[in-house]
């Protein structure tokens, strides 16, 4: 009887250490799937003034919608988890001026996590955010000197779905 104690309260320990042990994909690694943003690229390796062509190269894979100044993306990010994400791109004769990411999670408490998770990723990278009305935004100077705009916002209880949008915006006079 004595050995099967200890056999019963090694197993349980076991348990509760593998459990502990295991690590859920959390949203600070979705994020970093999501934006994909390497060499200070804003979402999956591209970046405002960007040329058309090169954001087709690196997205063909994932092109839902493709036509002269715009270019819409659909991505899972995983089978079990139903998150996905739609990028549009919007392009002027000066290059890519507009990214558009819309992410859908799975679960309304996935989406505010993923917005903190954002939130955190922005302000290191853009500096400390502001927020109004619902919107965080975050100002920067893209590689070719203008001014960005970006600003995020949670509209799970407006759409009555989980639903994060995050959109980098030029401002140009030349648009």
């Amino acid at each position: 009887m004595g050995n099967s104690r200890y056999i019963l309260r090694v197993v349980l320990c076991a348990i509760v250490i593998v459990s502990c042990g295991a690590p859920e994909e959390s949203t600070e690694h979705q994020v970093n799937s999501i934006l994909k943003s390497v060499d200070g690229a804003d979402v999956r390796g591209s970046a405002i003034g960007d040329k058309i062509e090169d954001v087709l190269e690196r997205e063909q894979d994932n092109i839902v919608h493709n036509m002269p100044d715009e270019i819409t993306c659909r991505i899972p990010l995983s089978i079990k988890d139903s998150t996905y994400y739609d990028i549009t791109y919007n392009f002027s004769d000066q290059g890519l001026y507009v990214i558009e990411l819309d992410v859908f999670p799975s679960h309304d408490s996935t989406a505010r996590s993923l917005f903190t998770d954002f939130q955190t990723f922005y302000n290191k990278r853009y500096g400390s955010s502001s927020a109004d009305d619902g919107y965080t935004t975050w100002f920067t100077t893209s590689d070719q000197g203008t001014d960005i705009e970006i600003t995020m916002i949670n509209e799970s209880i407006e759409m009555n779905k989980p639903y994060l949008s995050i959109t980098f915006y030029e401002h140009s006079l030349n648009q």
